[in-house]
């Protein structure tokens, strides 16, 4: 059937590892105290350098890769990690080299990964970017993410590593990178359907499809995908900071701080599997319970999506600078919650100075 352009509410299908039995509520889930041997891709990175360190802090042993040289300023550095001993390795690898990428996990002897490693769309789509920042063509963007995904599944599967957490975002629904996002409710569940535009929304939204796939041919495997939220260093995760950062409208001025990704990508390996069991692909929006900016989240809706208030598609009533993304999945599945800081309205009788995710 041709796809009609002039129907803008054309949806990607919503696919089915999302369930409609998701306990209504659950305990926090105890994890289990088995240590880990973690492969983590994109290991240089922002989260990658956090969740290495917290990796090693919990006991795990950590096999580092990235495409980056061992002395390279980004890479863990020797003194950081002193007290993991020999728990620590790092290895140049790309996670498109497949029998490279393999060999290190084999070697290493992995029993879980964290692929993070991933191509950003360049300056042409994300404004967040200077002009003079080199992005990749949206061809490489698309093909590389997709490669890399399918390459971390289908080692996953070949070596028998049945713990597997993909760096998700917010934009396989379709927001930062769109036209115009479209949003059939707010706040946002992992129910909403995936409309991308752009090759980098577009990957995120096919490595979901793949971890659906592996599970199905690989019944021991449980795959945990990631929906990360505009990633804040822990050094700015403060009211002025974040304010100041003020967020996008076209991605709902969501954040998450770095601190909080990395608990979410550990929780993914080691979180019961009472709720979220083997031969299982869940898909988990992480981010915090607040938007970036210290103003009323209702007014900046009025302005920006008035439609949503008009025709009341607002779920449940939104206090103060409330966020608009629901992750009670990840807090009842994973156990995982982030912390915000509450703007409370002088109309308001809510005497709240913090506000945890629900």
């Amino acid at each position: 059937m041709p796809f009609d352009s002039s129907d803008p509410g054309r949806t990607l299908p919503t696919p089915e590892y999302t369930p409609d039995n998701t306990p209504a509520s659950s305990p926090v889930q105890t994890t289990f105290n088995i240590p880990l041997i973690v492969g983590i891709t994109g290991s240089a990175g922002l989260v990658g350098r956090d969740l290495v360190r917290l990796a090693l802090k919990e006991g795990h042993t950590v096999l580092a890769m990235d495409i980056i040289s061992p002395d390279h300023r980004d890479t863990v550095l020797a003194e950081d990690i002193s007290f993991a001993g020999d728990r620590y390795e790092y290895k140049q690898v790309s996670a498109l080299d497949y029998e490279g990428y393999k060999n290190a996990l084999k070697v290493s002897k992995c029993n879980a990964i964290v692929h993070l490693a991933t191509l950003a769309n360049g300056p042409d789509l994300d404004s967040r970017l200077g002009l003079e920042s080199q992005g990749k063509a949206q061809h490489e963007v698309h093909n590389s993410n997709v490669a890399m995904s399918c390459n971390t599944l289908s080692i996953a599967g070949e070596l028998g590593i049945n713990r597997v957490v993909l760096a998700s975002s917010v934009n396989s629904i379709g927001l930062l990178f769109s036209k115009q996002p479209i949003l059939d409710y707010l706040p946002l569940d992992e129910k909403h359907p995936c409309r991308p535009e752009d090759a980098y929304s577009m990957s995120k939204y096919f490595c979901e499809l793949q971890s659906d796939s592996y599970v199905r041919r690989f019944p021991s495997l449980r795959v945990a995908s990631l929906r990360f939220h505009g990633v804040v260093k822990d050094s700015h995760v403060n009211r002025e900071s974040l304010n100041e950062q003020g967020g996008e409208w076209k991605d709902l001025w969501g954040w998450v701080s770095s601190n909080a990704v990395s608990r979410a990508c550990l929780l993914g390996l080691t979180s019961s599997t009472m709720y979220f069991g083997e031969g299982t692909h869940e898909t988990f929006f992480i981010a915090a319970p607040t938007i970036c900016q210290q103003t009323n989240t209702v007014k900046l809706l009025d302005e920006y999506y008035p439609e949503i208030l008009r025709e009341g598609r607002l779920r449940r009533p939104i206090r103060g600078n409330e966020g608009l993304f629901d992750c009670s999945k990840a807090r009842k599945l994973l156990g995982w919650q982030e912390e915000g800081f509450c703007y409370q309205d002088k109309d308001e009788a809510v005497d709240r100075t913090e506000l945890r995710g629900v």
